[in-house]
């Protein structure tokens, strides 16, 4: 080998072969034009995408009837084949279209080396419009369930409207803007759920091309087992120490709410809650916290404890003379006179807070003989005897039943006599409320007060109860203080 490598002429024609195969390489491509035709090519691109340029799209709407062309192309081999599609480039000019009408021609741009033939389309017609934009509210559209047994509240949006941009013929297709929520068995409330906001018409069909902003809302929607909200009574147990009595119970709410089936929460209708009078020390204001249970049968109560706050004095005592008695329920056709006792009043002692006693007047005591069912002729009848909440009757002057006649007016001519002579004409029966009873009897420190409902907090005013003359009902007396129901 070497020695032909030593070898001058070797060499020689060596060097002559790799420069012809050299020369036929670069030459191969650039023969003069009369011997070029043998190896130019056509190549057809489809679906070379338009780019639009000179948009102002802040200000108009672009509707363009074409997006892309098919280009056809010749030239070499190389030139065609080792091009990319991305090579070649069609162009929109619309820097100086404005609202109506246009068709404008489209521009090409071609690799090296490649020479334009024909392009579908060449031209494009254009639609410009102006923007419009109008305000519109949000609405969700829930589709599916959450758990069984669960309900879902009303959704709250935020923000509550958006802005839709549209050309004006579009824009007034717009019926709602609205998301989709879905549920598949959710049993807990969710909150700052992004929602996708689509612009429809009234068939439900959406509206292309609209721009809204935001694009997106976020959304609340709170999903619990259906509730019913119940007004908050007291009741009590146990009872006060010494010689105290209730003047005052108020709780920082009047209402709860329970969750429960429906078939549950339909026998509710209030929600009673029980304050130890025992835990109350001493007189004066304090503040007792309650825990709240849920009632049988259901599953939650919002709050789950409440602060009650008790105000509680040492016993006093006051007399109320000359208590008007009235008469309810007589019969049509029949009068009535209270003949026993003759002044047609009783007076009451009553014990109760200070503070209490002290606001009452006649006007905060009822007595009342109701007749309703008897016929005419002499009658015994107990009375029936209201009073403000937290007061107790002590004890009465007078006895605890009255004499009622009843007569016709044929029979009774002075029936027509003032009521101040105690003939009384048939009245209709009074809206105060009213309870029977038996015997009076003297304040007692009861250990079991009867339940006193209390929907509303109370006061230190006068608050109306109903006892009967001489109850024995321990709720009204003593130390317990809750007097009345």
């Amino acid at each position: 080998m070497d020695k032909w490598m030593k070898n001058n002429n070797f060499n020689k024609i060596l060097a002559l072969v790799f420069g012809i195969i050299l020369w036929t390489i670069v030459h191969v491509d650039t023969e003069p034009t009369n011997q070029t035709t043998v190896n130019t090519q056509t190549k057809i691109i489809e679906n070379v995408k338009i780019e639009q340029t000179g948009l102002d799209e802040e200000k108009y709407v672009y509707t363009v009837d074409a997006d892309s062309v098919r280009l056809e192309v010749s030239g070499k081999n190389s030139d065609l084949n080792f091009k990319f599609s991305d090579d070649y480039k069609v162009t929109l000019d619309l820097s100086d279209v404005g609202p109506g009408d246009t068709t404008l021609p489209l521009n090409y741009t071609l690799p090296k080396g490649v020479k334009y033939e024909l392009m579908e389309p060449s031209e494009v017609n254009v639609h410009v419009e102006l923007r419009n934009t109008k305000t519109f509210p949000v609405t969700v559209n829930i589709t599916g369930a959450p758990a069984d047994g669960y309900q879902a509240a009303a959704a709250v949006i935020d923000p509550s409207e958006v802005e839709v941009t549209l050309p004006a013929s579009e824009l007034s297709k717009v019926a709602t803007v609205q998301g989709t929520i879905e549920l598949d068995g959710e049993n807990e409330s969710f909150t700052e759920k992004r929602m996708r906001l689509t612009a429809y018409d009234e068939s439900g069909n959406e509206i292309s091309g609209a721009v809204i902003e935001p694009s997106t809302v976020a959304v609340q929607l709170s999903i619990t087992l259906p509730n019913k909200t119940l007004p908050l009574d007291i009741s009590f147990s146990g009872q006060l120490p010494g010689s105290l009595v209730l003047s005052r119970v108020t709780p920082e709410i009047d209402a709860v709410t329970v969750y429960g089936s429906k078939e549950a929460l339909a026998g509710l209708s209030s929600y009673e809650a029980t304050l130890d009078l025992s835990t109350v020390q001493s007189a004066g204001t304090q503040q007792v916290k309650l825990e709240l249970k849920p009632p049988e049968g259901t599953a939650k109560i919002e709050p789950a404890e409440v602060n009650v706050t008790v105000s509680a004095a040492e016993i006093a005592e006051r007399t109320m003379e000359n208590i008007p008695i009235k008469l309810e329920g007589v019969a049509s056709g029949l009068t009535a006179v209270v003949t026993d006792p003759a002044a047609k009043a009783i007076s009451l002692t009553l014990a109760g807070a200070p503070t209490l006693l002290d606001q009452l007047d006649q006007d905060n005591i009822s007595v009342v003989a109701d007749v309703g069912g008897l016929a005419a002729g002499t009658h015994q009848v107990s009375l029936q005897i209201s009073m403000p909440r937290f007061i107790s009757m002590v004890s009465s002057s007078q006895p605890n039943t009255v004499t009622i006649d009843l007569q016709t007016p044929a029979a009774t001519p002075e029936a027509t006599v003032s009521p101040d002579t105690g003939i009384v004409p048939t009245p209709e029966p009074s809206s105060e409320a009213v309870s029977g009873g038996e015997t009076s009897v003297e304040p007692t420190r009861s250990a079991e007060p009867t339940s006193t409902a209390t929907p509303e907090p109370v006061e230190d005013t006068a608050e109306s109860s109903s006892t009967p003359a001489g109850s024995g009902n321990d709720a009204n007396t003593g130390n317990a203080g809750a007097g009345g129901t």
